[in-house]
């Protein structure tokens, strides 16, 4: 693994819609942004990654991604003047599994243009208002595999079991979790082609489970996680299923529900593999 130092990033003020040319040429497993006097991670919101010029990532805020998902996985998350983008599984138990959501930026990947944006808010500009990027990268791959995270929002006016959409079927890939920002959230039940995968659980009880795997749940924020053990094997298969005869089908129906206490608006981050094709 190499640390490197990426080019500066453009647009960098209050106010403003910041971005940045990520190198090609390498495979990226984390992205760290070390942000100047004044810039801290609460002022980056409207995070989006691209490839190709097509949306791969996106996340409402820096807060989200920072309690949503590193906090959860247990990444250091103390400083308010670092912020990191992490492509990889570290607590996986082998290597393949750890990197196997790292961004392929190479040709044989059949990569051109890989690029992030954020917009940032208000801030008194000084001397050390700047943002510098370093990134983890290793060797080139033809690996098309990426981490791919799609966000959505439900609004629920009361108490309520209502359905949220994950793509499935010809749209579907491998779900590795669903983090789910709310108030109000009471359970969540997952049913695959009339199969129940994820019973109706109460928060409290998935959160004990997940605390037993190791996982950090966070105030605010609930995952529905399908690989809390980090074995790759787990992640959910929204495309397809093995049929009687033992040959892959597409799935024809995919029925996530979840079941609020009180009116909530739900912001629903979708974290999957899926080929950099498929954007």
């Amino acid at each position: 693994m190499r640390a490197i130092r990426l080019p500066q990033f453009q647009n960098v003020g209050p106010n403003q819609r910041v971005s940045i040319r990520l190198p090609l040429g390498v495979c990226y497993e984390k992205i760290y942004l070390q942000l100047g006097t004044n810039i801290l991670t609460t002022l980056i919101t409207n995070i989006v990654l691209r490839i190709n010029n097509k949306e791969a990532q996106r996340w409402n805020s820096a807060a989200d991604m920072i309690t949503g998902l590193n906090a959860y996985k247990g990444n250091n998350t103390a400083s308010t003047s670092f912020l990191t983008l992490d492509f990889t599984e570290g607590s996986a138990k082998e290597e393949v599994g750890m990197k196997l959501g790292t961004i392929a930026a190479t040709q044989e990947a059949g990569v051109q243009e890989f690029t992030l944006e954020f917009d940032l808010g208000t801030y008194t500009v000084v001397g050390g208002s700047i943002i510098t990027g370093w990134a983890d990268v290793e060797q080139p791959s033809a690996n098309g595999v990426i981490q791919r995270v799609q966000v959505a929002q439900k609004v629920i006016a009361a108490a309520a079991q209502e359905q949220i959409f994950v793509p499935f079927g010809k749209n579907g890939y491998q779900v590795k979790r669903i983090i789910i920002k709310h108030t109000n959230l009471s359970s969540i039940r997952v049913r695959r082609d009339g199969v129940d995968i994820y019973e109706d659980l109460p928060v409290a009880l998935a959160n004990q489970r997940l605390t037993d795997f190791k996982r950090i749940p966070q105030a605010g924020y609930h995952v529905l996680d399908f690989m809390p053990d980090s074995l790759q094997s787990n992640a959910f298969n929204t495309a397809l299923i093995r049929g009687a005869d033992g040959k892959p089908i597409p799935v024809e129906n995919l029925d996530i529900r979840v079941t609020t206490s009180a009116a909530d608006t739900l912001t629903v981050y979708t974290e999957a593999y899926s080929l950099n094709s498929q954007l």
